[in-house]
């Protein structure tokens, strides 16, 4: 039988990912928990069968709810026979004795609880936790979204890693910039558009005239710098680029407009860094502002990292907080702001 399973019926997970670190006691439990549920049969394909079946089901419930016709389209797909409601509820029935909590709610079913544990050693876990409940008591917008992660992180973690680490909790003083807060819908809306390649409205209050206004925009990226989220947009209505605090936008509407990234993506300013050690494994690519950055390993630890960039002004900023751990090697102009921002800073201790 076990011939049969890791030259057939394994299959279906190469290349998936199942919920947490599954041990061979766990997938053994559900192949035997099926074999007894279905021994009177008395075929070996049969029960094999209903074993796959049962793992199919568990591979799609980790990849987010699912109703019952999607259960069964995908159990015909992959075993190669329609299996109907009362076959699916002893897949279902196998899962919870095996530990796994599956629920149905309203058409769907959801996969709230599974008996494989996070890999994590003492400090990894001690470290995640202690950031997550730091920002869970602070932070004003997302605080209860972290504070239901870390409920759920919780369960997932082995017991003794969760007593190492809540004997030793280290506090983190983690103050956020916003004010007002950042909306996560707006966040989540301007992603949106930035992937779709879609002009939009804003509702925009700006310091500088005190004004609140609605503006039409090409969003080209958004990006963390010096504690805030902007978005760097083209205005088609001042024929040039503008950046905006997320955080001062308090509307979004999706316009039916595209448009073409390229022209922008152009105009981004291109940055080459180098890193020492330390520096690059405490902050990696996260240094210039480009979610496609790349980073080459250097022989004595470092890295330089290559990317571009919407913003030299913040950019400048960002690198020189690092100190001598970081040095700019390109583009021209972000080296050239960058040598210019270290002159008038240090002219001032002349």
């Amino acid at each position: 039988m076990s011939g049969v399973l890791r030259n057939r019926h394994f299959s279906i997970f190469q290349g998936k990912r199942l919920p947490g670190k599954f041990t061979r006691t766990t997938l053994w439990k559900i192949v035997l928990l099926c074999y007894l549920g279905l021994r009177k049969r008395g075929d070996v394909v049969g029960r094999m069968d209903a074993t796959l079946g049962t793992l199919v089901v568990l591979r799609v419930l980790s990849e987010g709810p699912a109703s019952a016709e999607r259960l069964l389209d995908v159990i015909e797909d992959e075993v190669g026979a329609r299996r109907d409601a009362r076959t699916l509820r002893r897949y279902l029935a196998a899962l919870n004795e095996a530990g796994f909590e599956v629920k149905r709610r309203k058409d769907r079913y959801e996969l709230n609880a599974s008996p494989a544990k996070l890999p994590f050693d003492d400090h990894e876990t001690l470290a995640t936790l202690s950031v997550l409940e730091s920002l869970a008591e602070r932070e004003p917008v997302y605080g209860r979204y972290l504070a239901s992660a870390v409920a759920k992180l919780r369960e997932a973690l082995p017991a003794e890693r969760i007593r190492f680490a809540d004997s030793g909790r280290v506090v983190f003083d983690l103050v956020s910039a916003d004010d007002p807060p950042e909306d996560p819908r707006i966040l989540d809306l301007l992603r949106r558009a930035i992937h779709r390649n879609q002009r939009v409205e804003i509702y925009y209050h700006s310091l500088s005239s005190g004004t609140r206004t609605w503006r039409m925009v090409e969003p080209v990226r958004l990006f963390h710098a010096q504690r805030a989220h902007r978005l760097y947009a083209y205005s088609p209505e001042a024929h040039d680029y503008r950046e905006f605090r997320v955080n001062r936008i308090t509307e979004v509407k999706f316009l039916p407009d595209l448009f073409s990234p390229e022209a922008h993506i152009r105009r981004l300013e291109p940055a080459r860094v180098r890193l020492d050690e330390k520096t690059f494994t405490a902050y990696g690519r996260s240094v210039i502002q480009d979610p496609n950055a790349t980073s080459r390993r250097l022989d004595d630890g470092g890295a330089i990292v290559e990317g571009r960039v919407a913003s030299t002004f913040w950019t400048v900023r960002d690198l020189a907080s690092l100190g001598p751990g970081a040095e700019v090697l390109g583009g021209d102009r972000l080296r050239q702001e960058f040598l210019d921002f270290l002159h008038a800073t240090a002219e001032k201790y002349r």
